[in-house]
């Protein structure tokens, strides 16, 4: 919803959760299948199973269900890696991530699903009623931008004036061990989240803090350290 690069797309690959929680999972994704054919109506979309699932997980099993039902395609890198007779481990370099021989058939399996789409000029999504009525909280967006909207008022305090009510998420960088941040809501404290980041390297994540945040006059974020603040990205909105 925020990307604005002027292109008018012929086609979405959508590769989506292995990362992500159950919770919720449903919704979340049937809300990128919304973004897409509202932004992009024209657009066919393709959404691949992960090999990195092993198996038809439950997540694999919404994905399908979706798909299903608004008739969208999928590559399925699963049944590919599975009937390719070569060991998992051949086709990753750390049991999750598909190394050289493992992408070629991430493409080959892209490949043909295009193929046979566009060999039946198929591929365009069904216009049904949504699975999940709460999809309808993601029906608008707003981006609020570190550099354009934010005041930084400390090495680790930033202040937004704004009035806004929707799902509130937070786009930081995850740094290495426990992340933390106090948000103010017109003065008061409104959430504490804290994540902690079991790995060694930094990555940036939009967190949803609150399914419904109302802000009335401005939304402060306070960071532990300064190096955790400089990752802070923006906040965005939607409802």
């Amino acid at each position: 919803m925020a990307l604005d690069d002027g292109a008018n797309y012929d086609l979405a690959i959508i590769c989506y959760g292995q990362n992500d929680a159950l919770d919720g999972f449903s919704t979340n994704y049937e809300a990128v299948i919304w973004a897409i054919e509202r932004k992009y109506p024209d657009c066919s979309i393709i959404f691949i199973l992960e090999s990195s699932q092993r198996d038809y997980t439950e997540k694999m099993t919404i994905i399908q269900s979706l798909c299903n039902h608004y008739e969208i395609p999928i590559a399925d890198t699963i049944a590919a890696f599975h009937n390719s007779d070569i060991s998992y481990d051949e086709l990753t370099n750390d049991q999750v991530h598909p190394n050289d021989a493992g992408q070629e058939i991430y493409f080959e399996t892209v490949k043909a699903c295009i193929d046979a789409q566009v060999k039946r000029a198929t591929g365009k999504m069904k216009q049904v009623e949504a699975v999940n009525a709460d999809v309808s909280k993601f029906d608008h967006f707003s981006w609020y931008s570190v550099e354009k909207d934010f005041e930084r008022l400390s090495d680790t305090t930033f202040l937004l004036n704004t009035e806004v009510v929707g799902v509130l998420g937070i786009d930081y960088t995850y740094e290495s061990g426990d992340n933390h941040a106090d948000i103010y809501v017109d003065g008061e404290l409104y959430e504490s989240p804290t994540v902690t980041f079991d790995y060694d390297f930094s990555q940036r994540h939009i967190m949803v803090v609150s399914e419904e945040c109302t802000v009335k006059q401005n939304i402060a974020v306070v960071f532990d350290t300064k190096e955790q603040a400089d990752g802070f990205q923006g906040m965005c909105f939607s409802w």
